[in-house]
């Protein structure tokens, strides 16, 4: 069956997988610019031989060239530029001040392209190379351009193309909280054949617990003492498909 494969929905990273197995523990890198997400193979190169007077070829051998990814995220803060681009912390945990010099080594991750239909793309193992690209004028934007280029694995392929999986119906599809704890938590029902196997919110998302029972996931928040309100999202799995509930919770300034 044909696909149409179209549209962002979001880049995900997680920690590289050399084993070629994708880790389930990933998160949105941040917010990619808009229209710069490409997956690019550039033409293979090609030897040819001749017979002496002829003009094609007698034999023609291509080496292909593995699909690249490139792309821009827009909301960098000191611990993206530390982490996709090198160097350390030289302020404090309070105070975070990027240092940089040029010779540090970033570590592989593992990247999930996920499109809005079609295919979605895995890169278990993925070289992460990530420059500034700072326009500081008065309509400009800083940004950080990505390319990611897929490493060998020691099981599977290196890139991989899979369809999306069938939505998961869940109702409601939202959950919204006030700024105060919720011990009792709000409840996501699964429209599913079987229970929900695979409930949870982000690992470093700690002021959400999500539990499941049967068809049910009950979801409870602590208290917000921030100002500004909080969104993350819960994901839940049933029958093979999947839903994504995003869960906001209001600040004290609401």
């Amino acid at each position: 069956m044909s696909l149409i494969t179209l549209g962002l929905a979001q880049i995900k990273v997680g920690e590289a997988a050399p084993d070629g197995v994708m880790p389930t523990d990933m998160k949105k890198i941040g917010k990619t610019y808009r229209d710069t997400a490409k997956i690019i193979q550039d033409a293979a190169d090609v030897t040819e031989h001749f017979e002496e007077g002829k003009s094609a070829p007698e034999v023609r051998k291509k080496q292909k060239k593995i699909p690249k990814v490139t792309f821009s995220i827009m909301d960098a803060d000191v611990q993206t530029l530390i982490d996709y681009i090198g160097g350390t912390n030289v302020g404090t945990e309070q105070a975070p001040k990027w240092g940089f010099d040029g010779d540090e080594i970033v570590a592989n991750k593992a990247i999930l392209i996920e499109t809005e239909q079609g295919l979605d793309f895995e890169i278990p193992n993925g070289d992460i190379e990530a420059v500034v690209n700072a326009d500081v004028s008065a309509k400009g934007i800083f940004l950080i351009d990505f390319t990611v280029t897929p490493m060998a694995v020691t099981s599977g392929k290196a890139i991989r193309a899979i369809p999306k999986a069938p939505s998961l119906v869940v109702t409601p599809s939202s959950l919204s909280f006030t700024s105060a704890a919720d011990t009792t938590g709000k409840t996501i029902t699964a429209s599913s054949v079987g229970n929900v196997t695979y409930a949870a919110a982000p690992s470093d998302v700690e002021w959400l617990t999500v539990t499941r029972a049967a068809k049910v996931v009950t979801v409870k928040v602590s208290a917000n003492l921030n100002s500004e309100s909080r969104t993350a999202n819960v994901t839940i799995i049933a029958d093979g498909k999947t839903a994504i509930v995003p869960v906001t919770q209001a600040g004290t300034g609401a």
